[in-house]
């Protein structure tokens, strides 16, 4: 039997982008194609910047600057990639983008897996502005992958069919379950981005309160993003640059030896203004995998991956108070601290590895080959 051929479409602007995609490129068994450029991409993996430049000035004064004739040039272009390399299946990374190729798949019966990250089914403006190609999407030989359970409800909302839901966070690598914590060395980890979703400036001021009954205690956040300067003047006016280190972004060598000199992973992901929240941060399911006790919030998957009061504590956003409390008390409890990371270690392994979000992504697209 031929290996079916899958197209991986990311809508990474000048790259291929994400930890899904990653994995998906070096771990699906089948022959795979990657494109980038957009939601509907059209650049093949490896493609140089000159040519990428060169490319879209093209295609802009050929469409005569008019967006609607640029986005038919880009399908077009699509349409013969996929008819060229024989597609079978286009897999989507992020549910605008499975939306966004709908149609050209539609037009050659190709079906669509796509996931579900988060932002495009949480932030408000996303949703509106999308929700009548997801809804056709929905109408289509097409599957979703949502990140997250509290996604499920509004996916059907859309009108997707229980059948064409697939529930599946990405899960850690067996690297992860192999780390040994240092969890008596009194260091907190943060890892992720210096965005509203993750509040980092309630970390601080949280680990701030840590810090009065424990002044030996330390806290690495590694990641960049646009509050990251607001956080620096913030560690500035606590007078804790002595305590806080950051490291900006990080590889995952540097994550894993982060992981390992660390007892405590933290993170306080809040629902933004815009509506926008968590899908299922690997970063939280990772240091769960290294077994380091997480305390994070009760916001979108995360739920989902800490068993609250058994592999790690989950707060009330933007609940300043209980955060610290509960990151002092694991301080103070030693063996809680290393009960915890071994069964948060135990509940990954069986419920979130990456094999297990690769066979079902593999199944995924098998079904959806099986229903043409």
């Amino acid at each position: 039997m031929k290996t079916p051929k899958i197209l991986i479409a990311t809508p990474g602007l000048n790259k291929p982008m994400g930890p899904f995609v990653k994995n998906y490129i070096e771990n699906l068994p089948f022959e795979k194609i990657v494109l980038f450029g957009g939601f509907v991409p059209y650049f093949y993996m490896g493609t140089s910047l000159r040519k990428q430049k060169i490319t879209r000035y093209f295609l802009t004064a050929i469409s005569l600057m008019n967006h609607k004739r640029l986005q038919k040039i880009i399908k077009k272009r699509f349409k013969k990639i996929l008819l060229k390399e024989k597609i079978d299946c286009v897999v989507g990374d992020f549910l605008v983008t499975g939306a966004a190729v709908r149609e050209v798949c539609e037009e050659l019966k190709i079906p669509i897996v796509a996931n579900v990250l988060g932002y495009e089914i949480h932030k408000k403006d996303v949703l509106e502005s999308n929700t009548a190609i997801y809804s056709k999407l929905g109408k289509y030989n097409a599957f979703v992958i949502p990140v997250a359970k509290n996604m499920v409800p509004k996916l059907k909302n859309l009108g997707f069919s229980d059948e064409q839901i697939v529930y599946s966070p990405i899960g850690a690598k067996e690297d992860f379950f192999k780390i040994s914590p240092s969890y008596e060395s009194y260091q907190f980890l943060a890892i992720g981005r210096f965005a509203e979703t993750k509040s980092p400036q309630i970390s601080i001021k949280a680990f701030a309160k840590v810090l009065e009954k424990f002044p030996h205690a330390k806290f690495v956040f590694a990641g960049d993003g646009e509050l990251f300067e607001e956080c620096q003047q913030l560690i500035e006016e606590l007078q804790l640059s002595d305590k806080i280190d950051f490291v900006g972004w990080i590889g995952q060598e540097t994550q894993m030896k982060l992981l390992s000199e660390s007892a405590v992973f933290i993170q306080h992901s809040v629902t933004a203004e815009n509506g926008d929240a968590e899908g299922t941060p690997v970063a939280i399911i990772e240091a769960s995998a290294a077994g380091l006790p997480v305390v994070s919030t009760k916001n979108g998957g995360i739920i989902d991956t800490i068993i609250d009061g058994e592999t790690g504590f989950l707060v009330d956003e933007h609940d300043l108070d209980s955060m610290a409390e509960k990151m002092i008390f694991l301080l103070e409890n030693q063996n809680v601290i290393k009960e915890f990371g071994q069964r948060g270690k135990e509940f990954i392994r069986a419920n979130f590895s990456l094999d297990k979000h690769l066979n079902d992504v593999s199944q995924t697209i098998i079904k959806s080959l099986n229903s043409r």
